[in-house]
C-alpha cells in the first residue's frame, strides 16, 4: 500500500461541498416558494415579514400553533390568517403564559398583527417590571 494513500488530493471534495450548498440553496428556494404558495393560497395580502426581535419569534410561534399555518409575517392580520374570536382567545391565554404577563381580552383586536402585539405585551412587560 503506498504511503499516501490516505492523504486527500487539494480540491478533492470541493465538488462534493459545492453541490451541497446548490442543494441547501436550492432547498431554501424550494421553502420560500411553497411559503409563497401558502400565503398566496391563503388569500393573504401582506408580503411576508420576518420577524425582528426575540419577542417577535416567540409571538410568531404562537400564532403558527394556534392557527395550525406558517409561515406567520409580524405584519400579517390574525384575522386574515383565519384567527377568530376562539382562537384570539387562545392566544390571549398562551400569551400570559409564555410572558407571565396579563393581556386584555381585547389585545387582538386592538393589535391584529404580531408587530403590534408585540409592542403591546412589551408594554405590559415594562409595567410589571416597573410594579405598576
Amino acid at each position: 500500500m503506498a504511503q499516501h494513500d490516505h492523504v486527500a488530493r487539494p480540491g478533492a471534495g470541493a465538488d462534493t461541498r459545492a453541490g451541497d450548498e446548490a442543494a441547501r440553496d436550492e432547498g431554501t428556494q424550494d421553502q420560500g416558494t411553497r411559503d409563497a404558495a401558502a400565503r398566496d393560497e391563503a388569500g393573504i395580502t401582506t408580503d411576508y415579514a420576518a420577524p425582528r426581535t426575540g419577542l417577535e419569534e416567540r409571538l410568531v410561534r404562537l400564532w403558527e400553533s394556534a392557527l395550525r399555518f406558517g409561515p406567520v409575517g409580524v405584519e400579517d392580520d390574525f384575522f386574515e390568517l383565519g384567527g377568530d374570536s376562539m382562537l384570539a382567545a387562545r392566544v390571549q391565554l398562551d400569551v400570559d403564559v409564555e410572558f407571565g404577563v396579563e393581556i386584555s381580552a381585547a389585545a387582538l383586536f386592538l393589535s391584529p398583527t404580531v408587530a403590534t402585539l408585540a409592542e403591546a405585551v412589551d408594554e405590559a412587560l415594562r409595567s410589571a417590571g416597573a410594579g405598576v
